[in-house]
Protein backbone atom coordinates (compact mmCIF):
# COMPACT_ATOMS: atom_id res chain seq x y z
CA UNK A 1 0.00 0.00 0.00
CA UNK A 2 1.44 3.73 -0.82
CA UNK A 3 3.28 5.45 1.84
CA UNK A 4 0.42 7.81 2.12
CA UNK A 5 -2.04 5.74 3.19
CA UNK A 6 -0.17 4.74 5.88
CA UNK A 7 0.80 8.42 7.03
CA UNK A 8 -2.74 9.14 7.24
CA UNK A 9 -4.10 6.35 8.63
CA UNK A 10 -1.47 7.19 11.13
CA UNK A 11 -2.64 10.66 11.76
CA UNK A 12 -5.88 9.85 11.70
CA UNK A 13 -5.50 7.87 15.15
CA UNK A 14 -3.21 10.06 16.79
CA UNK A 15 -5.15 13.01 16.26
CA UNK A 16 -8.27 11.06 17.55
CA UNK A 17 -10.41 11.69 14.80
CA UNK A 18 -10.31 7.83 14.43
CA UNK A 19 -11.42 6.88 17.72
CA UNK A 20 -13.05 4.06 19.09
CA UNK A 21 -16.24 3.85 16.49
CA UNK A 22 -18.30 1.14 15.17
CA UNK A 23 -17.16 -1.72 13.02
CA UNK A 24 -18.98 0.00 10.22
CA UNK A 25 -17.64 3.43 11.44
CA UNK A 26 -13.98 2.00 10.57
CA UNK A 27 -14.65 0.08 7.51
CA UNK A 28 -16.12 3.38 6.41
CA UNK A 29 -12.71 5.28 6.89
CA UNK A 30 -10.90 3.21 5.34
CA UNK A 31 -13.06 2.94 2.40
CA UNK A 32 -12.53 7.01 1.97
CA UNK A 33 -8.74 6.63 2.38
CA UNK A 34 -8.34 4.35 -0.13
CA UNK A 35 -11.01 6.25 -2.58
CA UNK A 36 -9.27 9.65 -2.06
CA UNK A 37 -5.36 7.55 -3.18
CA UNK A 38 -7.09 5.55 -6.27
CA UNK A 39 -4.93 7.35 -8.13
CA UNK A 40 -1.53 6.51 -6.30
CA UNK A 41 -3.24 3.06 -5.28
CA UNK A 42 -1.45 0.28 -6.94
CA UNK A 43 -1.83 -3.30 -5.16
CA UNK A 44 2.54 -4.19 -4.33
CA UNK A 45 2.89 -6.91 -6.94
CA UNK A 46 3.42 -10.75 -5.55
CA UNK A 47 6.50 -10.80 -6.81
CA UNK A 48 7.68 -7.89 -5.01
CA UNK A 49 10.78 -8.74 -3.38
CA UNK A 50 12.18 -5.25 -2.03
CA UNK A 51 14.70 -6.56 0.64
CA UNK A 52 16.27 -8.90 -2.50
CA UNK A 53 17.56 -6.02 -4.73
CA UNK A 54 15.88 -6.24 -6.89
CA UNK A 55 16.47 -6.29 -11.10
CA UNK A 56 13.32 -5.00 -13.32
CA UNK A 57 14.88 -5.51 -16.40
CA UNK A 58 15.52 -9.08 -15.99
CA UNK A 59 13.07 -10.05 -13.75
CA UNK A 60 15.47 -11.58 -11.19
CA UNK A 61 15.98 -11.01 -7.68
CA UNK A 62 19.38 -10.97 -6.78
CA UNK A 63 20.50 -13.09 -3.43
CA UNK A 64 23.68 -13.04 -0.87
CA UNK A 65 26.66 -14.57 -2.40
CA UNK A 66 25.81 -13.84 -6.18
CA UNK A 67 23.38 -16.41 -6.52
CA UNK A 68 20.38 -15.36 -8.21
CA UNK A 69 16.36 -16.82 -9.20
CA UNK A 70 13.68 -16.07 -10.80
CA UNK A 71 11.19 -14.43 -8.40
CA UNK A 72 8.57 -16.58 -7.25
CA UNK A 73 9.72 -18.97 -9.25
CA UNK A 74 11.70 -21.08 -6.88
CA UNK A 75 11.79 -24.63 -7.79
CA UNK A 76 9.03 -26.87 -6.09
CA UNK A 77 8.95 -30.63 -6.06
CA UNK A 78 5.12 -30.62 -4.98
CA UNK A 79 2.28 -28.08 -3.44
CA UNK A 80 3.07 -26.00 -0.64
CA UNK A 81 1.53 -28.15 2.77
CA UNK A 82 0.38 -25.17 5.04
CA UNK A 83 0.32 -27.27 7.87
CA UNK A 84 3.66 -27.95 7.15
CA UNK A 85 5.45 -24.53 6.14
CA UNK A 86 6.87 -22.69 8.35
CA UNK A 87 6.48 -19.17 7.96
CA UNK A 88 9.49 -16.49 8.53
CA UNK A 89 11.31 -13.23 6.88
CA UNK A 90 11.01 -12.11 3.96
CA UNK A 91 8.04 -14.28 2.87
CA UNK A 92 5.23 -12.55 1.00
CA UNK A 93 1.05 -13.01 1.67
CA UNK A 94 -1.75 -11.88 -0.56
CA UNK A 95 -4.51 -10.68 2.16
CA UNK A 96 -7.76 -10.00 -0.03
CA UNK A 97 -10.65 -7.73 1.29
CA UNK A 98 -13.89 -7.73 -0.31
CA UNK A 99 -17.27 -6.87 0.09
CA UNK A 100 -18.81 -3.48 -0.27
CA UNK A 101 -15.18 -2.54 -1.99
CA UNK A 102 -12.15 -4.97 -2.89
CA UNK A 103 -8.74 -4.33 -1.46
CA UNK A 104 -5.66 -6.45 -2.17
CA UNK A 105 -2.86 -6.02 0.38
CA UNK A 106 1.17 -7.71 0.05
CA UNK A 107 2.21 -8.35 3.58
CA UNK A 108 5.63 -9.04 3.74
CA UNK A 109 7.28 -10.59 6.67
CA UNK A 110 9.80 -8.02 7.94
CA UNK A 111 13.20 -9.43 9.71
CA UNK A 112 11.66 -9.16 13.07
CA UNK A 113 8.70 -11.57 12.00
CA UNK A 114 6.01 -9.47 12.01
CA UNK A 115 3.68 -8.02 9.27
CA UNK A 116 1.69 -5.17 9.49
CA UNK A 117 -1.88 -4.54 8.76
CA UNK A 118 -3.26 -1.00 8.06
CA UNK A 119 -5.95 -0.05 10.59
CA UNK A 120 -5.90 -3.67 12.08
CA UNK A 121 -2.25 -3.91 13.92
CA UNK A 122 1.09 -5.73 13.97
CA UNK A 123 1.41 -9.55 14.51
CA UNK A 124 4.15 -11.92 14.60
CA UNK A 125 3.66 -14.96 12.56
CA UNK A 126 7.45 -15.90 12.14
CA UNK A 127 7.77 -19.62 13.25
CA UNK A 128 4.12 -20.20 12.81
CA UNK A 129 2.95 -22.54 10.11
CA UNK A 130 1.03 -21.38 7.49
CA UNK A 131 -1.95 -22.23 8.73
CA UNK A 132 -1.52 -20.98 12.12
CA UNK A 133 -0.54 -17.81 10.67
CA UNK A 134 -3.58 -17.34 7.95
CA UNK A 135 -5.53 -18.24 11.06
CA UNK A 136 -4.19 -15.59 13.36
CA UNK A 137 -4.16 -12.53 10.64
CA UNK A 138 -8.03 -13.75 9.64
CA UNK A 139 -9.67 -13.96 12.69
CA UNK A 140 -7.26 -10.53 13.35
CA UNK A 141 -8.96 -8.56 10.73
CA UNK A 142 -12.70 -10.90 11.01
CA UNK A 143 -12.36 -8.97 14.36
CA UNK A 144 -12.14 -5.95 12.78
CA UNK A 145 -14.36 -5.75 10.15
CA UNK A 146 -16.96 -8.25 10.56
CA UNK A 147 -19.06 -7.94 7.67
CA UNK A 148 -16.01 -8.43 4.80
CA UNK A 149 -14.88 -11.32 3.10
CA UNK A 150 -11.08 -12.36 3.48
CA UNK A 151 -8.90 -14.62 1.52
CA UNK A 152 -5.20 -15.15 2.56
CA UNK A 153 -2.75 -16.95 0.77
CA UNK A 154 1.16 -17.38 0.53
CA UNK A 155 2.81 -15.87 -3.18
CA UNK A 156 6.34 -15.99 -2.77
CA UNK A 157 8.63 -17.74 -0.36
CA UNK A 158 11.70 -15.92 0.90
CA UNK A 159 15.24 -17.03 1.35
CA UNK A 160 16.90 -18.06 4.18
CA UNK A 161 20.20 -19.52 5.82
CA UNK A 162 20.99 -22.68 6.56
CA UNK A 163 24.29 -24.79 7.61
CA UNK A 164 26.06 -27.96 6.58
CA UNK A 165 28.81 -29.55 9.13
CA UNK A 166 31.01 -32.54 9.25
CA UNK A 167 31.83 -34.68 6.32
CA UNK A 168 31.37 -32.69 3.02
CA UNK A 169 33.72 -31.06 0.85
CA UNK A 170 32.94 -27.33 1.52
CA UNK A 171 31.48 -26.55 5.34
CA UNK A 172 29.42 -23.33 5.95
CA UNK A 173 26.35 -21.42 5.65
CA UNK A 174 23.97 -21.89 2.43
CA UNK A 175 21.32 -19.27 1.03
CA UNK A 176 18.68 -21.86 0.47
CA UNK A 177 14.61 -21.45 0.59
CA UNK A 178 12.00 -23.11 2.19
CA UNK A 179 11.47 -26.22 -0.41
CA UNK A 180 15.29 -27.05 -0.17
CA UNK A 181 15.71 -30.63 1.07
CA UNK A 182 18.83 -32.18 3.04
CA UNK A 183 20.25 -33.70 -0.18
CA UNK A 184 19.82 -30.30 -2.41
CA UNK A 185 22.09 -28.25 0.63
CA UNK A 186 24.17 -31.36 0.62
CA UNK A 187 24.36 -30.80 -2.78
CA UNK A 188 25.43 -27.25 -2.74
CA UNK A 189 28.21 -28.14 -0.07
CA UNK A 190 29.82 -29.84 -2.66
CA UNK A 191 28.22 -33.32 -1.64
CA UNK A 192 30.12 -36.12 0.63
CA UNK A 193 33.84 -36.45 1.37
CA UNK A 194 33.82 -40.13 0.59
CA UNK A 195 36.11 -41.95 1.84
CA UNK A 196 37.70 -40.07 4.34
CA UNK A 197 41.32 -41.09 6.47
CA UNK A 198 41.05 -40.66 10.09
CA UNK A 199 43.01 -40.95 13.01
CA UNK A 200 41.92 -43.59 14.76
CA UNK A 201 43.26 -43.48 18.30
CA UNK A 202 42.47 -46.89 19.57
CA UNK A 203 43.65 -48.62 16.96
CA UNK A 204 46.89 -46.46 16.65
CA UNK A 205 46.72 -45.57 13.15
CA UNK A 206 44.53 -44.52 10.25
CA UNK A 207 41.15 -45.60 9.36
CA UNK A 208 39.18 -45.68 6.10
CA UNK A 209 35.57 -44.86 6.68
CA UNK A 210 33.10 -43.99 4.57
CA UNK A 211 30.34 -40.33 5.40
CA UNK A 212 27.39 -42.08 7.38
CA UNK A 213 24.63 -40.95 4.64
CA UNK A 214 22.38 -42.93 7.07
CA UNK A 215 22.93 -41.04 10.51
CA UNK A 216 22.71 -37.68 9.46
CA UNK A 217 21.53 -34.58 11.59
CA UNK A 218 19.16 -32.18 11.20
CA UNK A 219 19.42 -30.13 14.22
CA UNK A 220 16.41 -26.94 14.22
CA UNK A 221 17.38 -24.00 16.11
CA UNK A 222 14.85 -25.01 19.22
CA UNK A 223 17.14 -27.71 19.80
CA UNK A 224 15.41 -30.49 18.68
CA UNK A 225 16.75 -32.97 15.89
CA UNK A 226 15.64 -35.63 13.60
CA UNK A 227 17.94 -38.35 11.68
CA UNK A 228 18.15 -38.63 7.87
CA UNK A 229 18.84 -41.55 5.96
CA UNK A 230 19.62 -40.23 2.40
CA UNK A 231 20.72 -43.88 1.46
CA UNK A 232 16.88 -45.28 2.15
CA UNK A 233 15.85 -42.19 0.26
CA UNK A 234 17.66 -43.10 -2.55
CA UNK A 235 16.76 -46.58 -2.46
CA UNK A 236 13.14 -46.20 -1.96
CA UNK A 237 12.30 -42.59 -3.36
CA UNK A 238 10.57 -41.82 -0.01
CA UNK A 239 10.94 -38.28 0.70
CA UNK A 240 10.18 -38.57 4.49
CA UNK A 241 13.85 -39.72 4.77
CA UNK A 242 14.75 -36.40 2.84
CA UNK A 243 13.06 -33.50 4.68
CA UNK A 244 12.68 -29.97 4.51
CA UNK A 245 15.55 -27.93 5.67
CA UNK A 246 14.04 -24.60 7.67
CA UNK A 247 15.52 -21.53 9.06
CA UNK A 248 18.93 -21.61 10.62
CA UNK A 249 18.99 -25.46 10.72
CA UNK A 250 22.38 -27.22 10.79
CA UNK A 251 22.83 -30.38 8.69
CA UNK A 252 25.43 -32.38 10.32
CA UNK A 253 27.25 -35.54 8.10
CA UNK A 254 29.62 -37.76 10.43
CA UNK A 255 31.17 -40.90 9.42
CA UNK A 256 30.13 -44.26 9.29
CA UNK A 257 30.67 -46.34 12.62
CA UNK A 258 29.24 -49.31 11.71
CA UNK A 259 28.84 -51.18 8.70
CA UNK A 260 26.64 -54.80 6.88
CA UNK A 261 27.16 -56.27 4.19
CA UNK A 262 25.13 -58.08 1.45
CA UNK A 263 26.06 -60.37 -1.40
CA UNK A 264 24.32 -62.63 -4.00
CA UNK A 265 20.97 -62.49 -5.70
CA UNK A 266 20.42 -58.73 -4.99
CA UNK A 267 20.71 -55.69 -7.51
CA UNK A 268 23.75 -53.73 -5.63
CA UNK A 269 26.11 -55.65 -3.62
CA UNK A 270 28.24 -54.24 -1.54
CA UNK A 271 28.42 -52.62 1.75
CA UNK A 272 26.09 -50.43 3.92
CA UNK A 273 25.94 -48.60 7.11
CA UNK A 274 24.52 -50.01 10.18
CA UNK A 275 21.43 -48.19 12.29
CA UNK A 276 20.53 -50.35 15.33
CA UNK A 277 17.25 -52.15 14.84
CA UNK A 278 18.33 -52.50 10.96
CA UNK A 279 16.67 -56.04 9.69
CA UNK A 280 17.48 -58.56 6.66
CA UNK A 281 14.84 -56.90 5.18
CA UNK A 282 16.17 -52.79 5.22
CA UNK A 283 19.38 -54.20 3.95
CA UNK A 284 17.66 -55.64 1.11
CA UNK A 285 16.14 -52.44 0.65
CA UNK A 286 19.22 -50.58 0.49
CA UNK A 287 20.75 -52.58 -2.13
CA UNK A 288 17.94 -51.97 -4.38
CA UNK A 289 15.60 -55.22 -3.75
CA UNK A 290 16.27 -58.78 -4.31
CA UNK A 291 16.85 -60.17 -8.15
CA UNK A 292 14.13 -62.13 -9.25
CA UNK A 293 15.60 -63.22 -12.29
CA UNK A 294 16.25 -66.52 -11.12
CA UNK A 295 14.60 -68.64 -8.16
CA UNK A 296 16.07 -68.03 -4.29
CA UNK A 297 17.79 -71.42 -2.99
CA UNK A 298 19.60 -70.08 -0.06
CA UNK A 299 20.08 -67.82 2.56
CA UNK A 300 23.18 -67.57 5.08
CA UNK A 301 24.27 -65.05 7.63
CA UNK A 302 27.97 -64.74 8.59
CA UNK A 303 28.30 -62.64 12.36
CA UNK A 304 31.47 -62.53 14.29
CA UNK A 305 31.25 -64.00 17.63
CA UNK A 306 31.71 -61.68 20.44
CA UNK A 307 34.96 -59.95 21.10
CA UNK A 308 36.84 -62.45 18.28
CA UNK A 309 37.55 -62.46 14.74
CA UNK A 310 35.96 -65.84 14.27
CA UNK A 311 32.88 -66.28 11.88
CA UNK A 312 30.16 -68.62 12.61
CA UNK A 313 27.69 -69.20 9.76
CA UNK A 314 23.77 -69.16 10.90
CA UNK A 315 21.69 -70.67 7.80
CA UNK A 316 18.52 -68.51 7.25
CA UNK A 317 16.56 -70.74 4.78
CA UNK A 318 17.55 -73.41 2.33
CA UNK A 319 15.87 -74.99 -0.55
CA UNK A 320 19.15 -76.79 -2.09
CA UNK A 321 17.35 -80.41 -1.67
CA UNK A 322 13.84 -79.67 -2.98
CA UNK A 323 14.93 -77.38 -5.72
CA UNK A 324 11.68 -74.76 -4.57
CA UNK A 325 12.26 -70.95 -4.29
CA UNK A 326 13.51 -69.61 -0.65
CA UNK A 327 10.35 -68.16 0.83
CA UNK A 328 12.31 -64.56 1.28
CA UNK A 329 8.98 -63.42 3.90
CA UNK A 330 10.08 -65.73 6.45
CA UNK A 331 13.10 -64.15 7.28
CA UNK A 332 13.12 -60.40 6.10
CA UNK A 333 12.47 -59.60 9.85
CA UNK A 334 15.88 -61.21 11.04
CA UNK A 335 17.88 -58.43 13.14
CA UNK A 336 21.24 -57.67 12.09
CA UNK A 337 23.95 -57.12 14.14
CA UNK A 338 27.65 -54.62 13.10
CA UNK A 339 29.60 -56.57 10.60
CA UNK A 340 27.09 -59.32 9.67
CA UNK A 341 27.57 -60.20 6.24
CA UNK A 342 24.41 -61.60 4.34
CA UNK A 343 24.78 -64.01 1.38
CA UNK A 344 21.25 -64.77 -0.51
CA UNK A 345 22.32 -67.36 -3.31
CA UNK A 346 19.86 -67.91 -6.19
CA UNK A 347 20.19 -70.83 -9.01
CA UNK A 348 22.94 -70.98 -10.94
CA UNK A 349 21.94 -71.25 -15.22
CA UNK A 350 18.27 -71.15 -14.52
CA UNK A 351 17.09 -70.98 -17.50
CA UNK A 352 20.31 -69.57 -19.33
CA UNK A 353 19.83 -69.36 -23.01
CA UNK A 354 23.04 -71.10 -24.13
CA UNK A 355 24.17 -69.47 -27.83
CA UNK A 356 26.89 -69.88 -30.78
CA UNK A 357 27.58 -68.15 -33.38
CA UNK A 358 27.70 -69.03 -37.66
CA UNK A 359 29.33 -67.20 -39.94
CA UNK A 360 30.73 -66.84 -43.46
CA UNK A 361 30.25 -69.17 -46.38
CA UNK A 362 26.97 -70.50 -44.68
CA UNK A 363 22.87 -70.51 -45.89
CA UNK A 364 21.51 -68.95 -43.44
CA UNK A 365 24.23 -66.90 -40.74
CA UNK A 366 23.31 -65.87 -37.22
CA UNK A 367 23.18 -67.48 -33.77
CA UNK A 368 21.16 -70.02 -32.69
CA UNK A 369 21.07 -72.36 -29.56
CA UNK A 370 22.45 -74.78 -28.40
CA UNK A 371 22.11 -77.04 -25.56
CA UNK A 372 25.39 -77.64 -23.55
CA UNK A 373 26.92 -81.17 -23.53
CA UNK A 374 24.71 -82.23 -26.80
CA UNK A 375 25.13 -79.59 -29.48
CA UNK A 376 27.94 -80.33 -32.20
CA UNK A 377 29.63 -78.24 -34.71
CA UNK A 378 27.49 -80.77 -37.89
CA UNK A 379 24.10 -79.96 -35.62
CA UNK A 380 24.72 -75.55 -35.89
CA UNK A 381 25.80 -76.39 -39.73
CA UNK A 382 22.88 -78.39 -40.54
CA UNK A 383 20.80 -75.63 -38.32
CA UNK A 384 22.26 -73.01 -41.03
CA UNK A 385 21.16 -75.14 -43.97
CA UNK A 386 24.47 -76.26 -44.80
CA UNK A 387 27.62 -75.05 -46.12
CA UNK A 388 27.57 -72.59 -49.89
CA UNK A 389 29.23 -73.78 -53.01
CA UNK A 390 32.13 -71.09 -51.73
CA UNK A 391 32.43 -72.04 -48.16
CA UNK A 392 36.27 -73.45 -47.47
CA UNK A 393 37.13 -76.08 -45.23
CA UNK A 394 41.12 -74.83 -45.09
CA UNK A 395 40.89 -71.94 -42.96
CA UNK A 396 37.93 -72.30 -41.24
CA UNK A 397 37.99 -72.13 -37.49
CA UNK A 398 35.89 -72.52 -34.01
CA UNK A 399 36.91 -69.65 -31.88
CA UNK A 400 36.05 -70.13 -27.91
CA UNK A 401 35.01 -66.54 -26.93
CA UNK A 402 35.10 -67.06 -23.28
CA UNK A 403 38.92 -68.06 -23.48
CA UNK A 404 39.78 -65.47 -25.78
CA UNK A 405 38.48 -62.77 -23.22
CA UNK A 406 40.84 -64.13 -20.29
CA UNK A 407 43.89 -62.24 -19.99
CA UNK A 408 47.40 -63.62 -19.68
CA UNK A 409 49.40 -61.37 -17.10
CA UNK A 410 52.87 -62.67 -17.72
CA UNK A 411 52.02 -61.75 -21.74
CA UNK A 412 50.69 -58.54 -20.47
CA UNK A 413 53.57 -58.23 -18.24
CA UNK A 414 56.14 -58.70 -21.24
CA UNK A 415 54.00 -56.23 -23.46
CA UNK A 416 55.01 -53.35 -21.09
CA UNK A 417 58.17 -54.74 -20.87
CA UNK A 418 58.86 -54.15 -24.37
CA UNK A 419 56.85 -51.26 -25.11
CA UNK A 420 59.43 -49.43 -21.79
CA UNK A 421 62.56 -51.09 -22.28
CA UNK A 422 62.46 -52.84 -25.63
CA UNK A 423 62.98 -56.36 -26.33
CA UNK A 424 67.27 -55.81 -25.37
CA UNK A 425 66.64 -56.80 -21.57
CA UNK A 426 64.38 -59.88 -21.95
CA UNK A 427 65.75 -63.54 -21.96
CA UNK A 428 65.37 -65.70 -24.94
CA UNK A 429 62.38 -67.30 -23.31
CA UNK A 430 60.89 -64.21 -22.55
CA UNK A 431 61.61 -63.06 -26.34
CA UNK A 432 60.10 -66.18 -27.55
CA UNK A 433 57.04 -66.26 -25.31
CA UNK A 434 56.15 -62.72 -26.47
CA UNK A 435 56.69 -63.76 -30.31
CA UNK A 436 54.75 -66.73 -30.44
CA UNK A 437 51.92 -65.21 -27.74
CA UNK A 438 51.47 -62.33 -29.67
CA UNK A 439 50.84 -64.07 -33.11
CA UNK A 440 48.48 -66.63 -31.75
CA UNK A 441 45.04 -66.74 -32.66
CA UNK A 442 43.47 -66.48 -28.76
CA UNK A 443 40.99 -69.14 -28.41
CA UNK A 444 41.29 -70.66 -31.55
CA UNK A 445 40.03 -74.52 -30.82
CA UNK A 446 42.01 -77.19 -32.68
CA UNK A 447 39.55 -78.49 -34.96
CA UNK A 448 40.21 -79.87 -39.22
CA UNK A 449 37.05 -79.13 -41.16
CA UNK A 450 38.65 -81.82 -43.77
CA UNK A 451 39.04 -84.42 -41.82
CA UNK A 452 35.28 -83.92 -40.37
CA UNK A 453 33.19 -83.16 -43.74
CA UNK A 454 35.34 -85.09 -45.78
CA UNK A 455 36.56 -87.93 -44.07
CA UNK A 456 34.27 -88.27 -41.81
CA UNK A 457 36.27 -87.97 -38.49
CA UNK A 458 33.64 -87.87 -35.90
CA UNK A 459 36.84 -87.13 -33.15
CA UNK A 460 36.41 -83.67 -34.94
CA UNK A 461 32.98 -82.74 -33.91
CA UNK A 462 33.24 -81.32 -31.43
CA UNK A 463 30.87 -79.88 -28.53
CA UNK A 464 30.39 -76.64 -28.89
CA UNK A 465 30.00 -73.94 -25.51
CA UNK A 466 27.65 -71.03 -24.85
CA UNK A 467 29.41 -67.94 -26.99
CA UNK A 468 31.26 -70.03 -29.59
CA UNK A 469 31.71 -68.79 -32.91
CA UNK A 470 32.46 -70.51 -35.90
CA UNK A 471 33.45 -69.23 -39.11
CA UNK A 472 33.49 -70.72 -43.11
CA UNK A 473 35.65 -68.45 -45.13
CA UNK A 474 35.40 -67.92 -48.81
CA UNK A 475 37.30 -70.70 -50.99
CA UNK A 476 40.69 -68.58 -52.52
CA UNK A 477 41.85 -70.26 -55.75
CA UNK A 478 45.03 -67.42 -55.42
CA UNK A 479 48.30 -67.34 -53.24
CA UNK A 480 48.73 -63.48 -51.79
CA UNK A 481 52.63 -62.71 -51.90
CA UNK A 482 53.23 -59.62 -50.17
CA UNK A 483 56.28 -57.39 -49.50
CA UNK A 484 59.43 -57.00 -51.27
CA UNK A 485 58.70 -58.62 -54.74
CA UNK A 486 58.29 -56.72 -58.22
CA UNK A 487 54.77 -57.65 -58.69
CA UNK A 488 52.82 -57.86 -55.05
CA UNK A 489 49.92 -58.81 -54.97
CA UNK A 490 47.36 -62.39 -55.98
CA UNK A 491 48.31 -64.83 -57.91
CA UNK A 492 46.41 -67.95 -59.28
CA UNK A 493 47.16 -70.99 -57.17
CA UNK A 494 48.46 -74.25 -59.57
CA UNK A 495 48.60 -77.63 -57.17
CA UNK A 496 51.83 -79.05 -56.60
CA UNK A 497 53.70 -75.54 -57.81
CA UNK A 498 56.53 -74.79 -54.72
CA UNK A 499 57.82 -71.64 -53.66
CA UNK A 500 60.32 -70.93 -56.27
CA UNK A 501 57.29 -70.72 -58.52
CA UNK A 502 55.28 -68.05 -57.44
CA UNK A 503 58.22 -65.93 -56.66
CA UNK A 504 59.14 -65.56 -60.44
CA UNK A 505 55.96 -64.98 -60.94
CA UNK A 506 55.62 -61.98 -58.93
CA UNK A 507 58.69 -60.60 -60.57
CA UNK A 508 61.20 -61.99 -57.93
CA UNK A 509 63.03 -60.44 -55.14
CA UNK A 510 63.43 -56.18 -54.79
CA UNK A 511 67.04 -55.46 -54.12
CA UNK A 512 66.30 -54.75 -50.19
CA UNK A 513 63.89 -57.82 -49.76
CA UNK A 514 65.31 -59.88 -46.39
CA UNK A 515 65.46 -63.42 -47.80
CA UNK A 516 66.48 -64.47 -44.48
CA UNK A 517 63.58 -63.25 -42.36
CA UNK A 518 60.69 -64.36 -45.15
CA UNK A 519 57.80 -66.58 -44.23
CA UNK A 520 55.54 -68.78 -45.58
CA UNK A 521 52.19 -68.38 -43.79
CA UNK A 522 50.08 -71.78 -44.21
CA UNK A 523 45.84 -71.10 -44.40
CA UNK A 524 45.12 -74.25 -42.87
CA UNK A 525 47.04 -73.47 -39.48
CA UNK A 526 48.14 -69.89 -39.54
CA UNK A 527 51.20 -71.63 -38.75
CA UNK A 528 54.29 -69.59 -40.02
CA UNK A 529 57.40 -71.48 -42.04
CA UNK A 530 60.73 -70.17 -42.89
CA UNK A 531 60.83 -69.59 -46.60
CA UNK A 532 62.60 -72.15 -48.73
CA UNK A 533 62.73 -72.52 -52.52
CA UNK A 534 61.27 -75.89 -52.75
CA UNK A 535 58.50 -75.58 -49.98
CA UNK A 536 54.96 -76.65 -51.79
CA UNK A 537 52.36 -74.13 -51.41
CA UNK A 538 49.04 -74.88 -50.44
CA UNK A 539 45.74 -72.88 -51.40
CA UNK A 540 45.09 -70.09 -50.09
CA UNK A 541 48.91 -69.75 -48.39
CA UNK A 542 50.20 -66.45 -48.01
CA UNK A 543 54.10 -65.61 -48.73
CA UNK A 544 55.53 -62.58 -46.86
CA UNK A 545 58.77 -60.91 -47.79
CA UNK A 546 60.15 -58.18 -45.56
CA UNK A 547 62.36 -55.32 -45.86
CA UNK A 548 65.86 -55.47 -44.81
CA UNK A 549 66.54 -53.46 -41.73
CA UNK A 550 67.89 -50.20 -42.50
CA UNK A 551 71.87 -49.52 -40.48
CA UNK A 552 72.37 -46.05 -39.48
CA UNK A 553 76.24 -46.11 -40.12
CA UNK A 554 76.72 -43.00 -38.31
CA UNK A 555 74.64 -43.67 -35.20
CA UNK A 556 76.46 -47.15 -34.73
CA UNK A 557 79.48 -45.30 -34.92
CA UNK A 558 78.89 -43.15 -32.04
CA UNK A 559 77.62 -46.05 -30.46
CA UNK A 560 80.44 -48.28 -31.01
CA UNK A 561 83.25 -45.69 -30.43
CA UNK A 562 82.77 -45.43 -26.68
CA UNK A 563 83.12 -49.26 -26.37
CA UNK A 564 85.74 -49.52 -28.33
CA UNK A 565 88.09 -46.69 -26.28
CA UNK A 566 87.21 -48.35 -22.99
CA UNK A 567 88.53 -51.79 -24.71
CA UNK A 568 91.46 -50.08 -25.92
CA UNK A 569 91.95 -48.83 -22.34
CA UNK A 570 91.75 -51.50 -20.22
CA UNK A 571 94.23 -53.34 -22.92
CA UNK A 572 97.05 -50.63 -21.87
CA UNK A 573 96.14 -50.40 -17.92
CA UNK A 574 96.55 -54.73 -18.39
CA UNK A 575 99.78 -54.16 -20.35
CA UNK A 576 101.10 -51.68 -17.85
CA UNK A 577 100.43 -53.61 -15.41
CA UNK A 578 102.24 -56.87 -16.65
CA UNK A 579 105.16 -55.04 -17.80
Amino acid sequence: MPTSIFVLAFALVFCGLAGPASAQQGLGSLESLVRGEEVRQQAISASDLPDLNQDVISDKARLPGSLSADKTRIGQDRDIDPDAYIVGPNDVLQLYIWGEFDQPYSLQVNPEGNVLIPTVGLFHISGLSLTAAKERLSTAVQNKYPNVDISISLVSMRFFTAYVTGAVLNEGSFTIHPTTRVLDIIKQAGGFKGQIALQDQDAGGAANRNTGRRSIQLIHRDGTSERVDLDMFLATGDLAHNPYVRMGDVVHVSFRKHSVSIFGAVNKEGEYEFLPGDTLGDLVTLAKGLNRSKPLISAELWRFQEDTGQAEVIELGSAKETLEELDYETIRHIELRPNDAIFIRAQSLWQSTHTVVISGEVKFQGRYRIEPGVTRIKDVVAAAGGLTDEASLIGARVIRTKVRAEKDPQLEQLKRQSEIAGLTDMNIEDRAYLKTKTREEKGRIAVDFERLFVDGDEGQNILLANGDVIFFPMQRHTINVSGQVQRAGLIDYEPGRKVRYYITKAGGYLYDADRRHARLVRARTGVREKLKDNLLVEVGDEIWVPQKERIDYWALTQETIPTVFNILTLAALLRGAFF
